[in-house]
């Protein structure tokens, strides 16, 4: 649990809204093998609010990495923030996934610093089952396929 909060706050130091985050993160989890989505649509919090457009990365096994649902709606504990249960009560992701093609060039740009400047993600490798893994014997950052979804709409 602590190199996931670790993990989270190296990123949510980051001055990136939740379009730049996703691909910050799909980024760091296709260097990592780590099978994802990124994905682009809204989020809405009953009894809170909505975010139209947002964006967040959905895990092979529901769950959400979401660090910028609170930009928008303010610090209630509702709102989702880090690693989100796919059935996170009062939460509602609708969205189509986009694709994120793996450049070290575009996430200096994001991030002024290079991907080895951030732990891997190991914890989350560690709690997906062994299938739902990218082969790590596959093609490298460069290759889309090997972590994240082909996208059937347009990047943003």
């Amino acid at each position: 649990m602590q190199e996931e909060s670790r993990w989270l706050a190296s990123l949510d130091a980051l001055r990136l809204e939740c379009d730049g985050m996703t691909r910050v993160i799909s980024n760091l989890l296709q260097r990592d093998g780590i099978s994802h989505t990124p994905m682009t649509g809204r989020l809405v919090i009953e009894g809170v609010g909505r975010v139209v457009p947002h964006c967040w990365i959905k895990l092979e096994d529901g769950r959400r990495i979401d660090v910028r649902a609170r930009m928008w709606l303010g610090d209630d504990p509702r709102v989702p923030h880090g690693i989100v249960p796919d059935d996170a009560l009062g939460v509602q992701y609708e969205g189509e996934p986009f694709q994120v093609v793996g450049s070290p060039l575009v996430f200096w740009v994001l991030t002024d610093t290079t991907m080895d400047a951030f732990a891997p993600a190991s914890f989350l490798a560690a709690s997906l089952p062994a299938p739902q893994m990218a082969n790590a014997d596959g093609p490298g950052l460069g290759s889309v396929q090997a972590c994240a979804r082909p996208a059937s709409t347009a990047a943003l």
